[in-house]
């Protein structure tokens, strides 16, 4: 799963951003679109490890995550055609994404996994350039921290945290997206901040 180059799977294109895309990734769109075998695989390679990744922070194991990131650009593959021109296509495919891996959580009543699976991407949400070397240190032994104690949280806590927190969709997309309503979504993130607060800090006395 090789992101080198691509410029944004591993610093993170996030959704909600009000960043457009690079010229390049608009052009490899517009020939997938065009049925260009070879620019859908170039959105592929681009986009495949943060897509696999979520899975994981979602509460898939690696296994289905990869199941789940082939079913999400088999996808891609079959709708592309209908992707607006002008659009951000990572919010689209982001979008897609979530919903097959809600399909496969759904499918699979399995456990939680090890998160010592999942690398950068968690990581990604705690990142400042602004930050000193070791502020930096400090941020990512709390993201470590954080990342191995998301098995405290129910399963819909850790949806709603991930995709709020970490991968910083607004609350009202979210919403549409687990048929939740605001005050729902604001509420599972609250909870979930509290649990992995106490896991990680211990309980305030």
């Amino acid at each position: 799963m090789d992101s080198s180059g691509s410029g944004v799977v591993g610093e993170g294109v996030v959704v909600g951003s009000d960043r457009g895309e690079s010229p390049e990734i608009t052009l490899l769109v517009e020939r997938a679109k065009g049925g260009d075998a070879a620019a859908f695989e170039g959105l592929m390679r681009l986009y495949e490890r943060r897509v696999i990744a979520l899975g994981m922070q979602m509460g898939l194991g690696r296994e289905d995550a990869l199941d789940a990131c082939q079913d999400s650009f088999l996808k891609v593959f079959k709708y592309i055609h209908r992707f607006r021109s002008g659009e951000v296509f990572f919010r689209w495919l982001y979008r897609l994404s979530v919903n097959v891996i809600l399909d496969h959580l759904r499918s699979r009543q399995t456990g939680v996994i090890s998160m010592e699976e999942v690398q950068d991407p968690v990581r990604a949400g705690f990142r400042d350039p602004g930050r000193s070397p070791e502020e930096k240190v400090q941020s990512d032994q709390l993201a470590v921290r954080v990342r191995a104690s998301l098995g405290c949280l129910s399963r819909q806590e850790r949806i709603v945290f991930v995709l709020r927190d970490l991968q910083q969709v607004p609350t009202e997309e979210i919403g549409r997206i687990l048929g939740l309503s605001q005050i729902t979504v604001r509420r599972h993130c609250m909870t979930a901040r509290q649990k992995l607060r106490d896991k990680v800090f211990g309980p305030r006395g």
